[in-house]
């Protein structure tokens, strides 16, 4: 297993870790949450741009299959201190690749380039009822800072 920066011709692999990765989040929603996580439109293709802008990192086996991906990006906040925001939008392993410390590769990796791009910090989102991410998160070094509460009107 290896981590590199992703690339254009990853995109269609990366693409189909993505789907796999709003299955799963489907699978853990409690039925009241359900609601709250349905969206009209499907979640938007990974385009070219999307590997430009971003900062995307893959765990590839040997044979250079995709089987796991991060995926971040930076941002100032205004009026604060901790001023240049390293955000992971996503990180998904696939299943049966789960319990080797890709996850933990993948997020070291991404750390360092946030790093590497002035960032002072970096905080991530993660659904309620995911508590193997919380876990991971946790262990990973990163602190509870906020909690989302929602009510339907």
């Amino acid at each position: 297993m290896a981590v590199r920066k992703a690339n254009k011709t990853d995109k269609d692999q990366i693409q189909a870790l993505m789907d796999e990765l709003n299955l799963f989040r489907k699978k853990i929603f409690s039925p009241k949450n359900q609601k709250f996580h349905e969206r009209i439109n499907p979640y938007p293709l990974l385009k070219n741009k999307d590997l430009d802008e971003s900062y995307i990192f893959v765990a590839v086996d040997d044979s250079e299959k995709i089987i796991g991906f991060i995926q971040g990006s930076t941002h100032q906040r205004k009026n604060h201190k901790l001023n240049k925001l390293g955000y992971i939008d996503e990180l998904y392993v696939k299943e049966e690749a789960r319990g080797k410390g890709i996850a933990k590769n993948l997020f070291s990796e991404l750390e360092s380039e946030f790093k590497n791009q002035g960032c002072n910090h970096m905080t991530t989102h993660t659904d309620f009822e995911n508590e193997l991410s919380q876990r991971f998160y946790l262990q990973a070094g990163m602190h509870k800072a906020t909690i989302e509460l929602w009510k339907e009107l």
